[in-house]
């Protein structure tokens, strides 16, 4: 199965070494072989090198030394990826330079690109603060930021793939992107909606305000619908459910992913000025969501 946003070709993953990288990778891994499209694991090789599992103790090497270190961990990586039955072809390269420039030049050709919420800094920073940021904003494909593992425990059943919609041409990509990928996964969608009722002024009775309310509210209803009429045409076996709520687009949609499996936003909304990257919404999931976000450009 192809990607509604036409790409074919493989799904690129930024490795590191860190447990993260490769529960990401492990994400990328499964929705490759739902795909049937290639990996790549990719990962910029900088110097000095950053404090990663990647480079173990051979950080007192020169720099080639440290270069073939990291290309030994990469070939690990790939032999321990090839060994499933996934049926998936995994390639892996070490580029040299600056995380974002690599991983946005990787995946110009790619599907998906994805990676993880951990940063490689010493403090272990967030990554979404940064190098995720960016490529959520630049990338030409649509990105998968995935968190770090969860603790153990019994698992959950799969949650519903959750994604905003606000009438917007990135929200209408994210839509087509969630039925896409709940179909593929056997998963529902559950489209969120948020929206702020407008003052009715001093001199309006309360009668007039729940009048313009009720209004307001059958609009923002009438929106959603007009979105996925043509999306459920498409994908007829994904059940749907809406919520349309008066809140904050980034509450709204952290509330309804509480068990999800995925989130899915457009790179920019309605509000969103035509030089930002990303918007506030996106950034805002981004920061606080617990499951996987995917962030698709128009």
């Amino acid at each position: 199965m192809a990607y509604a946003d036409g790409g074919s070709g493989r799904v690129v993953v930024g490795m590191d070494g860190t447990l993260e990288s490769r529960h990401a990778a492990a994400w990328a891994m499964d929705e490759a072989a739902r795909r049937k499209v290639a990996v790549e694991f990719v990962h910029a090789y900088e110097y000095p090198p950053p404090l990663l599992p990647f480079y173990d103790s051979a950080t007192e090497l020169g720099e080639d030394h440290l270069r073939e270190v990291a290309r030994a961990a990469m070939s690990r990586a790939v032999t321990d990826a090839s060994a499933g039955e996934r049926g998936v072809h995994v390639s892996g390269e070490v580029r040299d330079g600056v995380p974002i420039e690599v991983l946005l030049d990787a995946a110009r050709e790619a599907c998906l690109l994805v990676v993880a919420t951990r940063g490689t800094g010493a403090l272990g920073e967030l990554v979404v603060g940064s190098t995720g940021t960016a490529l959520a904003g630049q990338a030409a494909c649509p990105v998968v930021i995935v968190p770090a593992p969860k603790e153990t425990g019994a698992p959950s059943a799969p949650g519903p793939v959750v994604v905003g919609v606000d009438g917007s041409p990135h929200g209408e990509a994210a839509l087509r992107r969630a039925m896409e990928e709940a179909s593929l996964h056997g998963r529902s969608v559950v489209a969120v909606h948020a929206w702020h009722a407008m003052p009715g002024g001093l001199s309006a009775t309360a009668a007039a305000q729940q009048r313009r309310f009720r209004a307001d509210e059958v609009s923002h209803e009438l929106l959603v619908s007009e979105a996925l009429a043509g999306e459920g045409q498409r994908f007829p076996e994904v059940a749907v459910k809406t919520q349309v709520v008066q809140d904050h687009p980034v509450r709204a949609l952290l509330d309804a992913a509480r068990e999800a499996s995925l989130v899915v936003v457009g790179a920019r909304g309605t509000g969103g000025y035509p030089g930002l990257a990303l918007g506030s919404v996106a950034l805002g999931v981004l920061h606080h969501a617990t499951c996987p976000v995917c962030v698709v450009p128009d």
